[in-house]
């Protein structure tokens, strides 16, 4: 008996050395819930040049639990529950967005990118937009 006692000991320490031994690897790049801090507020662009023609503005709103996005003319795309991954000097916010209005709903993906002291808004699924949008400032 003694001997199949100390067989089963000296067959699982081996493995149980092997399993604390393996490494375990974290991603960095997971997507995370809510929105990023850095670009929660009210950003807004009072016009985009495009050919010598000013196309309107832009508006980018962003809470914890949400995110908006609207142009002149056009119904708000607005993203309850989005998703955020963070890479060196920008954001990747995705979610879904309900139908509204010319909106049909579907999957939205923007990237943020940080340029001195705004960010480049650029959608990358579902709406495709490319514009500087800067933070508002606070009405007294």
């Amino acid at each position: 008996m003694m001997k199949i006692a100390k067989m089963v000991i000296a067959l699982t320490i081996p493995l149980l050395g092997v399993g604390l031994t393996v490494p375990t690897t974290v991603n960095a790049s997971a997507w995370k819930k809510g929105t990023p801090k850095a670009v929660r507020g009210d950003w807004y662009n009072k016009g985009v040049q495009n050919k010598h023609v000013n196309i309107g503005w832009t508006g980018f709103s962003a809470t914890k639990h949400d995110f908006s996005v609207g142009h002149m003319g056009m119904p708000v795309v607005v993203v309850y529950h989005p998703f955020y991954k963070h890479t060196k000097n920008s954001y990747f916010l995705k979610g879904y967005a309900k139908k509204n209005g010319l909106w049909l709903g579907g999957n939205v993906m923007y990237k943020l990118v940080k340029k001195g002291h705004h960010f480049q808004l650029k959608g990358i699924k579902g709406i495709f937009d490319d514009v500087p949008v800067y933070r508002q400032s606070a009405h007294k």
